[in-house]
């Protein structure tokens, strides 16, 4: 194996993060990108990720934007195994978290509000969020745009029917599933 330098950046809400490491076997730099996003993804809930690798006889580049975390770690292993040519399951070891449900709906036929609710019961059920961090996801899972004041009419009418709980204030409403509603789901 030639000697190789890797370059892992990654933009978030909080600015742009950098990991750099060279002439390290394959296992080590898989350990040490991973502990970083980890890291990262503590605070994000989606990055953008810049990786590069360079060598004697190598040198390649790939950038992925707004990346959840199962995601980001399944890209970022995929392009370290094609570097080093490596072959693994990356799936095996990443186990998708819940981002394989949208196959099991007819998305096409589906109106906003079906939509927010499924968005809800399979990638928050338990958690606290808020409506700006609702709209980001929707719009990066179903590739749409929806509105602020219809996302906040959507959850107000959720919390109304008892399928979420709230808590805040009316300018930082925190939404989550009630437990009837992720009994029921």
């Amino acid at each position: 194996m030639e000697y190789l330098e890797i370059t892992l950046e990654t933009r978030e809400g909080g600015g742009t993060s950098r990991l750099r490491l060279e002439g390290l076997e394959y296992a080590e730099v898989k350990e040490r990108v991973r502990e970083h996003l980890d890291y990262i993804f503590r605070s994000e809930r989606f990055v953008s990720i810049k990786v590069a690798a360079r060598g004697e006889e190598m040198e390649v580049e790939r950038e992925f934007r707004k990346l959840s975390r199962r995601v980001a770690i399944e890209k970022v292993l995929d392009f370290l195994g094609y570097v080093y040519g490596v072959r693994e399951p990356v799936m095996e070891e990443f186990p998708p978290a819940e981002e394989n449900w949208l196959g099991r709906y007819d998305i096409e036929r589906m109106s906003q509000k079906e939509k927010l609710l499924l968005l809800l019961r399979h990638n928050h059920a338990g958690e606290w969020v808020r409506s700006q961090e609702i709209q980001e996801e929707y719009e990066i899972l179903f590739g749409e745009r929806i509105k602020l004041s219809s996302l906040s009419t959507y959850l107000a009418r959720f919390y109304e029917s008892g399928i979420l709980e709230r808590r805040g204030s009316r300018a930082q409403w925190e939404y989550r599933l009630s437990e009837a509603a992720r009994l029921n789901a």
